[in-house]
């Protein structure tokens, strides 16, 4: 199904171009370590979170082509509306991934900055409505298929990355275990206590990525909100970024301001640096680096 604005069949190249898709690979796996960043696992997962911008019969290629998905796994997708989070698996890994934000409703919902409980503590309010329209077949058929891997990972951008925090949260409180959760470009997920109890479930395991210049990583701003970041920050260094000169609170309302008038400009603009296509390539260049 296409996007709203986008004609039947289309695929948004400004979050998922198959083009550019074509050329990435996977890289080898390193063990998990607690407390340890794997530019490597951090690569392969930043994959699976591009992969979900893209419709499910694209992505089910997509994943079969990078290895993700094998004769020995399976995949179990899960959509509504434009909510969407997959478990996919090739036998030996196992990867839960959710789609992040591409439509300008979703950029409201992340606004949605109200605190409401869920496992652990108190998270993102719209975090946690797009997680529920997702979660049974997740956490049904879908952690039935993640169970039968030797490792298991969570990922997302933007918006999935706070659903697949929530995601860890949850799990955790089932006894499941994850290998790590790599998040890029996530906002603020949630209260203290969430943070605390989750950091401590997790045990080093969680890994936040985020690149320079992106400041929707830093909402919503803190102070005012109660809102904070769990896991270890891991920030993607491409050269000096340039000053802004504003306040949390002036980024936060020039952002409401910006998705109310042109969504355009939104993308072109103080977003640039938020796209998932830039995760990938300052991720790459890390590890040329490296």
């Amino acid at each position: 199904m296409a996007r709203r604005g986008q004609p039947a069949g289309q695929q948004s190249k400004r979050y998922f171009d198959p083009e550019f898709a074509a050329a990435l690979r996977l890289r080898r796996w390193q063990a998990a370590q607690p407390g340890v960043f794997s530019a490597r696992n951090a690569w392969n997962l930043m994959l699976a979170s591009y992969v979900a911008y893209a419709f499910r019969d694209v992505a089910e290629r997509e994943l079969k082509r990078l290895g993700l998905l094998g004769r020995r796994g399976g995949l179990v997708w899960s959509e509504r509306k434009n909510d969407a989070a997959f478990v996919v698996s090739n036998g030996r890994h196992a990867v839960i991934a959710a789609r992040g934000s591409d439509e300008l409703r979703d950029w409201l919902d992340n606004l949605n900055v109200g605190l409401d409980p869920d496992a652990m503590g108190k998270v993102h309010g719209g975090t946690r409505e797009a997680l529920d329209r997702v979660w049974d077949e997740i956490s049904g058929p879908g952690l039935e298929l993640a169970r039968k891997a030797r490792h298991l990972w969570l990922t997302g951008h933007s918006r999935g990355a706070l659903m697949s925090t929530v995601m860890a949260a949850r799990l955790a409180e089932q006894g499941v275990r994850v290998d790590g959760l790599y998040t890029f470009g996530s906002p603020r997920i949630g209260d203290a206590a969430f943070c605390r109890n989750l950091q401590a479930a997790m045990q080093g395991r969680i890994h936040r990525v985020r690149a320079a210049g992106d400041w929707m990583a830093e909402m919503p701003p803190n102070p005012p909100y109660e809102h904070e970041h769990a896991g270890q920050p891991t920030e993607l260094q491409d050269g000096v970024p340039e000053p802004d000169g504003r306040t949390p609170r002036e980024r936060e309302s020039r952002l409401r301001q910006l998705l109310q008038e042109s969504y355009s400009r939104l993308r072109d603009g103080i977003l640039s640096r938020h796209m998932p296509r830039s995760y990938v390539e300052s991720l790459e260049r890390r590890i040329r680096r490296s």
